[in-house]
């Protein structure tokens, strides 16, 4: 049995602030899914004012929420509460950023001409993601993770998702030059795609790219950057996935069957590959030198 300091780090023990992280998590996984039921998905009993397609896109995305978000949020809090696992804080950063980035297009995509009732809910819901995703990342310390020989390789998948959300938005970059109009899928609801394009690209690609930076230049912090980066693009793009196949049931005008097998292959792909991650990091601390 190799020791805790052998192989690398030294077990945190959970202290206060793992709890408050914990009891955030706990009440942040019942706002969702409480949100996920009073929305389209379940009663209707908020008003969106959105197109149809971004309605069948919000049901696709409070499944996701109800089904696989809130119970890694709970997940997430009974390990950082009771269990000496060093790197669980950082699991709380993936539901955390995924909260903040959603209920951000809560909060502006349906460009509201009134106050809306959720507005409350959802802004609590926003600060609730983005602290627990900030709690989770400061309570984890590089050290929780050895850094495998061949970290810098992790380096190029990171890079690769940060090209791989760019390209989505080629055709709104070629656009600008020549300002084409956008499709009719984005042009009933343009304040949620503009909501979208402004998280993708400036915060999420940043995210992926410095994480890739780190990542090559075997950065202390890397492998933590990678365990919140990859968990996060496990939860997003099955979502999306999500949206293209209720739409594809609900015959969305602007349904796509390719795009729904695109996005099902890429969520599959991603999350298989984030499993894959975690549990190689996560063996290196049962390794000396993490080789």
């Amino acid at each position: 049995m190799v020791s805790a300091h052998a192989a690398g780090y030294i077990p945190v023990v959970s202290g206060t602030a793992h709890r408050w992280l914990a009891a955030a998590l706990v009440i942040m996984a019942g706002g969702l899914a409480a949100n996920s039921l009073i929305g389209p998905l379940a009663f209707d009993l908020i008003d969106y004012p959105f197109s149809e397609t971004v309605r069948n896109q919000g049901i696709g995305l409070e499944f996701v929420s109800i089904s696989l978000v809130a119970p890694w949020s709970l997940v997430a809090a009974v390990l950082i509460w009771g269990s000496r696992t060093p790197y669980a804080p950082v699991l709380a950063v993936a539901p955390g950023g995924y909260t903040a980035y959603m209920m951000a297009q809560y909060i502006v995509g349906p460009n509201y001409v009134v106050y809306p009732h959720a507005l409350l809910v959802h802004l609590a819901l926003f600060l609730l993601g983005g602290g627990t995703a900030l709690a989770g990342w400061s309570l984890c310390s590089p050290s929780a993770f050895a850094r495998p020989k061949l970290l810098s390789r992790y380096g190029y998948l990171a890079a690769g998702l940060a090209l791989f959300v760019v390209s989505r938005y080629l055709p709104a970059f070629a656009g600008s030059v020549t300002e084409e109009p956008l499709p009719g899928e984005f042009a009933d609801d343009p304040a949620m795609f503009w909501t979208i394009v402004l998280l993708d690209i400036g915060v999420v690609v940043p995210a992926a790219v410095v994480t890739a930076v780190a990542l090559f230049q075997r950065r202390p912090g890397a492998a933590k950057a990678l365990y919140a980066l990859t968990g996060w693009f496990t939860l997003v793009p099955v979502s999306v996935a999500a949206m293209a196949i209720v739409m594809l049931i609900n015959d969305d005008p602007h349904k796509s069957t390719a795009s729904a097998v695109i996005f099902a292959v890429a969520a599959t792909l991603v999350t298989l590959f984030a499993a894959w991650v975690h549990v190689r990091l996560a063996g290196h601390q049962s390794s000396p030198g993490g080789g």
